[in-house]
């Protein structure tokens, strides 16, 4: 019976020592629009400055069907002008896609088919699993996380973030030192764990990107920025006798199937 009653004692001081409460959440300060419109004017600008990019990225996540692990060549051009490869083994090609105003092209050289459409968010969501057009793309790798001219509806100021609430839902999470801590728009959110500015780069190294199915990570390796291109660069030759696919029939061919959960680490 002591024994049950020192059991019961040491037990209910266990609980209790681990039910600590929440530390409380700092109050929120409304911000002057002005101010929040002023600092994601000036991110802008620090984006459209990374006029050229061209480098290699490292995209690892876990979506629906497992784990995958890829590697990307990717290269753009403000304002409109976006090639990404994705590399199979030992460098080769799987696929190419070239995306500019007019829509996008993807050449499958393996087997000599192509997908040509407008709509360039999916056919990158087909690819990537993730639907983002060019622009997208530019503002994510150069560390906004969110297209230009976003309309901001409010602000305000929470401990040392300040958070700007865009409109459609969107959200952009400011670090005391101006860094985007976080972002979201209607079909992604975005985070930037690195402190990439106050080591003086000129792009984040890393940046974490997720939907309602899929996580990914995105490393940025051997990037030049600001460099002459390739004149070619956004050129996509479609072979003689190749085959134009349907955006359904490239499912197969995407960066999350390089991979199986089984196969990766």
């Amino acid at each position: 019976m002591i024994a049950r009653r020192l059991f019961l004692l040491v037990a209910s001081l266990f609980f209790l020592g681990g039910c600590k409460p929440r530390a409380p959440e700092a109050p929120r300060v409304p911000v002057d629009l002005s101010e929040i419109e002023s600092s994601l004017r000036q991110l802008e600008r620090e984006s459209q400055a990374i006029r050229r990019y061209q480098g290699f990225v490292r995209i690892r996540g876990k979506g629906p069907d497992g784990s995958f692990n890829g590697r990307l060549v990717v290269i753009f051009e403000r304002p409109d002008d976006l090639r990404i490869e994705l590399l199979g083994p030992f460098g080769s090609t799987r696929w190419s896609a070239v995306a500019s105003e007019n829509g996008i092209r993807v050449l499958f050289p393996g087997r000599k088919e192509y997908v040509e459409e407008l709509d360039t968010a999916d056919i990158v969501g087909r690819l990537l699993g993730i639907p983002l057009d060019a622009e997208e793309v530019m503002a994510l790798l150069s560390g906004v996380g969110i297209p230009p001219n976003v309309e901001v509806i409010s602000g305000y100021r929470q401990g040392t973030a300040t958070i700007g609430v865009l409109a459609e839902g969107g959200r952009l999470e400011l670090a005391e030192d101006g860094q985007v801590s976080n972002a979201q728009t209607r079909t992604y959110r975005v985070s930037y764990p690195t402190l990439w500015k106050k080591k003086r780069r000129q792009i984040p190294d890393r940046l974490l990107l997720s939907t309602q199915s899929m996580r990914v990570t995105l490393s940025a390796e051997d990037v030049d920025i600001n460099v002459p291109l390739d004149p070619e660069a956004f050129e996509l030759e479609i072979p003689d006798g190749a085959t134009r696919l349907k955006p359904a029939d490239i499912a197969g061919e995407a960066v999350f199937v390089v991979m199986k959960s089984s196969e990766s680490k």
